[in-house]
């Protein structure tokens, strides 16, 4: 996330890349991540990753039964505890994530008068955690 980007949806965009590279690269292609060893398994590893999203974002929308800032949710999305060093990352990864759940009509944004946004749950039904 960007500041010239605020509303940008990189999670989507992220999303559909992972399913793109599935239909498009076959399975047993070498993959070899920025982070840890190379690997067999690109499918499953995408399926990994889509899944691993979907359930952070279930959790996420539970939060937002009342309007929450993007660093009120770390909690539903990182499971170790947001330091000082981890604070411009964590709130874009948020930010990201919330604006997803703005894009599919799963969250509304609302600014307060110091221009602070906070996102909350408009009326729908929970976004399952196996689909879209």
């Amino acid at each position: 996330m960007y500041p010239t980007e605020p509303e940008a949806d990189p999670l989507s965009d992220w999303l559909n890349s992972l399913t793109m590279i599935s239909e498009r690269v076959p399975d047993d292609v070498l993959v070899l991540p920025a982070h840890n060893s190379p690997f067999r398994g690109l499918h499953a590893r995408a399926g990994e990753l889509i899944e691993s999203h979907r359930r952070g974002l279930a959790r996420l929308e539970e939060l937002l039964s009342e309007p929450k800032r993007a660093v009120d949710v770390f909690g539903a999305l990182f499971a170790r505890p947001i330091t000082a060093g981890l604070l411009g990352m964590a709130t874009g990864e948020a930010i990201a994530h919330l604006n997803y759940l703005c894009g599919t009509g799963r969250a509304v944004r609302e600014s307060d008068n110091a221009g602070v946004w906070s996102c909350g749950n408009p009326v729908v039904e929970p976004l399952p955690v196996g689909g879209s």
